[in-house]
């Protein structure tokens, strides 16, 4: 039985208890909160680039904004919206040189709509993404596409390796006592256990199980939020993205911080 199939049951039977998401993006002396549903791209040179979430709709009705975040030293201050002339980019910042800044889609004079908040906040870079009840770095490469949907089957976000459709990362929970599944019940069919180790964590070590077959490898890290309590972790990938794949999943599972 895969893990799709387990939480296919009941997906609410196995969170912990009912929550609201949250989600902010803090990092390079900011904190910007997205407004979901929405996709974003995590650059390799730091720059984030929201759109929305189904991009051809949004197209065929006319309404795509856009905006990214272009990463640099913490910024002090107001951020504020900078427009060299009327028909200019408009930009958010504070006018401190080298600063992290806010550049809006052609045409928009807010990021009204992309965004809920975008302000200066002492947090040091890289990218991080907090949730409600945990936080993680967020590696450059991956997209993060996000509903926002505590009752979405493989969670309210994900990350994709370059926005691919199959080389993911999903966190699962909160999770405790006989909801938390057995490794045995996570092996997808067709499936062998190729691997079983552990890594640093936050609050505990986190062991984690590989599995390959079928030309795709998948690996689940159980990473505690306390003594009794984990997210679920699932990088999936084809043989040829698994390395990178496994690698960032690797880094944001040693980084998942619990946020009671």
């Amino acid at each position: 039985m895969g893990l799709t199939d387990l939480f296919k049951r009941d997906r609410s039977s196995v969170v912990l208890r009912p929550r609201s998401f949250s989600l902010a993006i803090t990092g390079y002396g900011i904190e910007a909160t997205p407004r979901l549903p929405a996709t974003i791209a995590h650059l390799a040179d730091g720059t984030l680039v929201f759109g929305p979430y189904d991009a051809v709709s949004a197209r065929a009705s006319g309404e795509i904004k856009n905006v990214l975040i272009r990463p640099g030293t913490p910024p002090t201050g107001v951020m504020e919206p900078r427009a060299i002339s009327g028909n200019s980019i408009v930009t958010y910042s504070t006018a401190q040189r080298g600063s992290t800044q806010l550049v809006l889609g052609t045409g928009m004079q807010t990021y009204e709509g992309v965004l809920e908040t975008f302000r200066a906040m002492p947090h040091g870079g890289g990218w991080r993404l907090v949730a409600d009840n945990h936080e993680i770095v967020w590696p450059a490469g991956l997209m993060l596409r996000g509903t926002g949907n505590l009752s979405d089957e493989n969670g309210p976000y994900e990350l994709a390796l370059d926005g691919s459709r199959t080389n993911l990362i999903n966190l699962y929970g909160p999770l405790g006592g006989d909801k938390i599944p057995a490794p045995e019940q996570l092996n997808a069919a067709g499936q062998t256990r190729i691997d079983a180790d552990s890594i640093p964590g936050a609050v505990k070590p986190v062991k984690h199980y590989t599995f390959e077959g079928d030309a795709t490898v998948q690996r689940y890290y159980y990473a505690h939020l306390d003594a009794s309590v984990i997210y679920l972790i699932r990088a999936r990938a084809t043989t040829e993205a698994a390395k990178t794949v496994l690698a960032a999943a690797d880094a944001i599972t040693r980084s998942l911080r619990p946020r009671f």
